[in-house]
């Protein structure tokens, strides 16, 4: 009798297993490993409801130990190409053709980078300015301030500096871009006032 209980257990279990190994195979893509440097024919694809894009995409699974690791990205709607990278719990704000900038504070924890959020741009804001100097004068500042909102509701504003680039067409290697820095916001406001200000005079 024990022996036909045993038996039946046995059946109930294996005839288990391939409902457990289904649901264990199943992914809405967040332990996918996207490539950072995605081309844009695969930026908008969702790879959980088109595997058969994957391959092509350099999109894998991801293993286990790694999965925190994932380097996971979301692309700003300005200026074009620039994205914000998540990995290791740390925020990059990456420009074209400049070396990444840290971003801290509060907005670490609220974007968020789920496989569906990945397929969302970030709806910032862009105020850029470029002012020179001395009327006819070739030296110039370029700034900018971003408002970057998300996805808990609320917004963050960064500022920036486009420093002008060393050399000239020859010499310079385009390769290397100009890097973009990080500068305080109240730097940033007190700049444009006083353009404002010699605009009026």
């Amino acid at each position: 009798m024990k022996s036909i209980q045993f038996a039946l257990k046995l059946t109930t279990i294996l005839a288990s297993l391939p409902l457990f190994a289904a649901c264990a195979g199943s992914s809405n893509g967040d332990d996918f490993e996207v490539p950072a440097n995605l081309p844009p024919i695969c930026r908008d694809i969702d790879f959980a409801e088109n595997p058969d894009m994957r391959e092509m995409c350099g999109v894998r699974k991801a293993h286990n130990k790694a999965y925190k690791n994932i380097p996971q990205q979301r692309y700003l709607i300005k200026p074009s190409e620039t994205t914000i990278v998540k990995t290791n719990g740390k925020l990059e704000l990456r420009f074209q053709n400049s070396l990444p900038i840290d971003l801290e504070g509060p907005i670490v924890n609220e974007l968020l980078f789920s496989n569906e959020k990945r397929l969302e741009k970030i709806k910032n804001t862009y105020d850029y300015h470029e002012i020179y100097y001395n009327k006819g004068s070739k030296e110039r500042i370029r700034v900018f301030k971003m408002g970057i909102p998300t996805d808990l509701g609320g917004t963050y504003y960064f500022c920036f500096r486009v420093p002008e680039k060393k050399g000239n067409a020859r010499t310079r290697n385009k390769a290397m871009g100009t890097n973009i820095e990080l500068m305080e916001c109240s730097d940033f406001e007190s700049i444009i006032q006083s353009a404002k200000d010699e605009n009026n005079r």
